[in-house]
């Protein structure tokens, strides 16, 4: 992992959990997004991980299948429709195609996706004053 890394340990952690939201039943998604529009928060944290992926990945040092990366970005570009689409509404989780695909692709995605990475390969271990100051004798 490159030591400039300043992110989370796991480069994947972010779209592995929108990946995990997305594959939940349609009343679990509703639970977890109580309050919310569902169909639209599902969709902007799928955009937000798949638009952070590159990044992320670079700056790590790790790499990403580009086969993975279509399929996300395509899986993503699915999840669009317009706004007056039944695709948007609460119920259209338990039966519209959009997301019937999109529970399966998401399945398949997360299958895919690298294993979250090793302790040991989660960068340098923070700077202490006690160690620093070691340094200087």
């Amino acid at each position: 992992m490159d030591p400039r890394y300043v992110g989370p340990a796991d480069p994947f952690a972010l779209l592995r959990e929108s990946l995990g939201r997305l594959v939940l039943p349609a009343a679990e998604q509703r639970r977890l997004f109580a309050g919310a529009v569902v169909t639209d928060e599902l969709v902007l944290d799928l955009d937000n991980a798949v638009v952070s992926i590159d990044p992320r990945v670079e700056a790590a040092g790790v790499e990403l299948d580009p086969g993975v990366r279509s399929a996300l970005k395509a899986l993503n570009d699915a999840l669009t429709a317009p706004s007056d689409d039944p695709f948007w509404r609460d119920e259209a989780l338990d039966a519209h195609p959009a997301w019937l695909l999109a529970r399966a692709w998401a399945t398949d995605l997360l299958a895919r996706l690298p294993e979250a990475l090793a302790e040991s390969d989660q960068g340098p271990v923070p700077l202490s004053i006690e160690l620093i100051e070691g340094f200087r004798g």
